[in-house]
């Protein structure tokens, strides 16, 4: 777990390059903490949790460098970028050392493709809508080697929902699932997935798509010419896809056909979800997720690298540092580790007010590592459940499973940008029927469930399991307000009724036999004349009926 954890903390320590001049920002796009103005002076650095999924939006192949563990360290070594399999540091042939794939899927060719998008719904509550697919954007791609278990990569892709615009009036949204695998005896492991779906608008200016730099005399470290900006969701040469905020009611579905080693636990920034997973293929799952955008409050503010702690300067070697609008630093945790995101919150609360500098909409969501305490949240040979809240902060496992309660840990700060107004959480699971009964030893009977958030001061919330359908449990708490607090999940089976056993009664008085009649007739013999009474009256020997 500790390990896993770790390699995704040196992701942060990716620095693209900058290749652009100028950003034109207009009023309705989402709000971005890298757009704060920090200067260039050196010193100035801006300190922001950063969304999970923020860094990692382009395909590539290459040889990670290692973290460092404490303050008398730096990182040592760079990335070094691969042109594809056939590299000399990425060839297989060759047992590289910490190689990691970052692979987009592209939207499905025909009705057999796997690891692509099968479709995208975008709509309300009551409708739903096929969206039109616009193109996939331009940018670095690789083919798949089924030799290595390589699925190969391409671009995010574009869509269209006219019926449904965003916040600021756009109808068009990017697509982007990525997964990200590592090599390991002598093939590709495939490891976490991340899917999200973003509202933008086409800007155009001094951008440039991701690519491999064409000199042939470049070094390994300057092949891979990133995206020209953070606030771009996707960027090509001469137009960035600049994110926007979620219309409120929107509702979107999206269906993608995964490898089947994609399994156990998933977590993500949803509200209301509904999850649907079936055999597609051999080697594909089709996982069908449907849900609301969440409102996540965001946190922002500048810093002095001088002025460092020890602790703060760990994180920092860890965390890497990205280029802000007008190219400056920018660092700081994913949201998703908790043990870097909650200390770095509580370290920083007192002094942002315990107020969110912004607020951004997300709809997305990943695999995670599994939760502690019970097998029956292990099982990564198929899908258990989604965990999903607006929490600033969230541990980046699935629940855990401590003294029959499942529990899954939350941070995040008191008040939204007004300084006013509380953050509302929201919390909800989704989870396998299966697992649930598999944690308790439930029968098939309907399960209960009743949610407490401990931390904070928080009455506890109580709610009933919202459905049970198709083989999957759901439930949500919403309303909470934040500081760092455990929700706590129980699940509860009513006990079967008594089979119900007739009362005793008193044994009955035997009813007396009812005598039979008698009968009497006269029997004669010569002059002698004899009466007889009987039941069935019959003359002596020698007599005869009268």
């Amino acid at each position: 777990m500790k390990n896993m954890r770790l390699r995704k903390l040196v992701v942060l320590g990716l620095a693209i390059p900058a290749l652009f001049t100028g950003v034109a920002f207009a009023a309705g796009d989402a709000y971005d903490p890298l757009r704060t103005t920090i200067g260039s002076n050196g010193d100035n650095i801006l300190e922001y949790v950063v969304e999970d999924g923020a860094v990692e939006i382009n395909s590539y192949l290459a040889i990670m460098p290692p973290a460092v563990t404490s303050v008398d360290q730096t990182r040592s070594g760079k990335w070094i970028w691969c042109t594809g399999l056939t590299d000399p540091y990425c060839d297989p042939k060759n047992s590289p050392q910490s190689m990691k794939a970052n692979s987009i899927l592209p939207p499905c060719a025909d009705a057999t493709s796997e690891n692509c998008i099968d479709s995208v719904e975008i709509g309300n509550s009551t409708t739903l809508t096929q969206a039109s697919l616009i193109r996939s954007t331009k940018g670095i791609t690789f083919p798949p080697s089924p030799e290595y278990n390589y699925i190969g990569a391409s671009t995010t892709s574009l869509w269209n929902a006219s019926g449904t615009p965003s916040a600021s009036g756009s109808t068009t949204y990017s697509v982007m699932p990525r997964i990200q695998s590592y090599f390991r005896n002598g093939k590709f492991v495939q490891g976490d997935l991340f899917l999200s779906v973003v509202p933008y608008r086409e800007a155009t200016g001094n951008y440039q798509e991701n690519r491999i730099n064409p000199d042939p005399n470049a070094t390994p470290q300057q092949r891979y010419l990133g995206n020209a900006s953070q606030y771009c969701a996707w960027a090509e040469a001469g137009l960035c896809g600049i994110a926007q905020d979620f219309a409120a009611g929107t509702r979107i579905k999206v269906k993608i056909r995964l490898p089947k080693e994609i399994g156990g636990w998933f977590r993500g920034r949803l509200a209301d979800p509904a999850m649907d997973v079936t055999s597609f293929s051999a080697n594909n799952s089709l996982v069908s997720v449907e849900a609301n955008p969440v409102t996540v409050p965001r946190m922002a503010f500048i810093n002095k690298i001088s002025s460092f702690t020890d602790q703060e300067k760990v994180w920092y070697e860890n965390f890497g540092n990205t280029p802000a609008v007008d190219f400056g630093r920018a660092t700081g945790p994913q949201a998703g580790l908790p043990e870097m995101s909650f200390p770095f919150i509580e370290l920083y609360r007192t002094r942002v007010k315990d107020t969110a500098a912004g607020t951004n909409t997300y709809w997305n969501y990943t695999t995670t590592s599994w939760g502690n305490g019970s097998k029956c949240l292990q099982d990564k040979s198929k899908v258990l459940g989604i965990v999903t809240t607006n929490a600033l902060a969230y541990d980046g496992s699935s629940p855990s499973f401590e003294n029959e309660t499942l529990n899954y840990k939350v941070s995040g700060l008191h008040f939204m940008p007004d300084g006013v107004t509380p953050v509302q959480g929201s919390y909800n699971l989704v989870m396998r029927s299966d697992a649930a009964r598999c944690l308790y030893g439930f029968t098939n009977a309907p399960v209960k469930a009743t949610i407490s958030i401990v931390g904070g001061g928080d009455s506890p919330i109580a709610t009933v399991v919202a459905g049970e359908k198709n083989g999957w449990l759901s439930l949500s708490a919403n309303g909470f307000t934040f500081s760092e607090k455990t929700l706590q999940v129980k699940f509860s089976q009513e006990a079967p009724a008594p089979v119900a056993t007739p009362t005793p009664s008193a044994t009955p008085t035997a009813a007396k036999p009812v005598a039979a009649k008698k009968t009497s007739i006269t029997c004669v013999k010569g002059k002698t004349t004899k009466k007889v009474t009987a039941v069935n009256p019959k003359c002596p020997t020698g007599y005869k009926k009268k």
